[in-house]
């Protein structure tokens, strides 16, 4: 049989809500009884680049070597700083209740965040924009010279909408108008993120 305590504890970690460790970090200055000269000092530097994830250029290395010689300046040996980590787990001697109180929170916290897409779901809101063109043109219709950079087709229009979060509701056309020729209305649509 599985150990509910461990159950518990592993669903509480998962929470974003709740904090379940606390993480102290201390500095700490380490001797490394080696005599201050030049190679001894490179070579820290070098090991120390390599425990932070840096590179070792040149201007790197001449700056590890400026912070190991400011950390050791009132020593007759190299000192480099570092940094102790310590993470201490907030619920390791919790009783039952006080895992069984964190787990409710983790649940409402769960089933708030599944109301709210929920609500999001049924209620779902949308803005409208129309574009007004004359004719839907596809590429084959597009004209040659000065005004083929003012011409827009069908599949163009379709991929700057797109681009922007708009999708295609509906195309309206309008009705011809004695010589007026008929428009075409391009609704678009996109759900409000409020």
């Amino acid at each position: 049989m599985a150990d509910l305590r461990n159950i518990m504890l592993e669903e509480i970690r998962k929470s974003a809500m709740l904090q379940t460790s606390l993480v102290d970090v201390t500095e700490e200055l380490i001797d490394t009884g080696l005599e201050k000269n030049e190679v001894n000092i490179r070579a820290v530097a070098m090991s120390y680049l390599d425990e932070r994830g840096y590179r070792r250029i040149a201007e790197n290395i001449e700056l590890a070597k400026q912070i190991i010689m400011e950390e050791s300046k009132n020593y007759d040996t190299i000192i480099v700083k570092k940094n102790r980590v310590e993470e201490t787990d907030l619920f390791e001697d919790a009783s039952n209740e006080e895992l069984r109180d964190a787990l409710n929170v983790c649940m409402y916290e769960t089933l708030f965040s599944i109301h709210t897409k929920l609500d999001r779901l049924v209620n779902k809101q949308y803005e409208y924009k129309i574009e007004v063109v004359d004719a839907l043109h596809v590429d084959s219709d597009r004209p040659k010279g000065r005004l083929m950079d003012e011409f827009e087709t069908f599949e163009e229009i379709m991929k700057r909408m797109s681009s922007k979060g708009w999708e295609l509701d509906q195309v309206i056309k309008e009705d011809k108008m004695g010589t007026i020729p008929a428009r075409r209305f391009i609704v678009f649509k996109r759900e409000k993120m409020s």
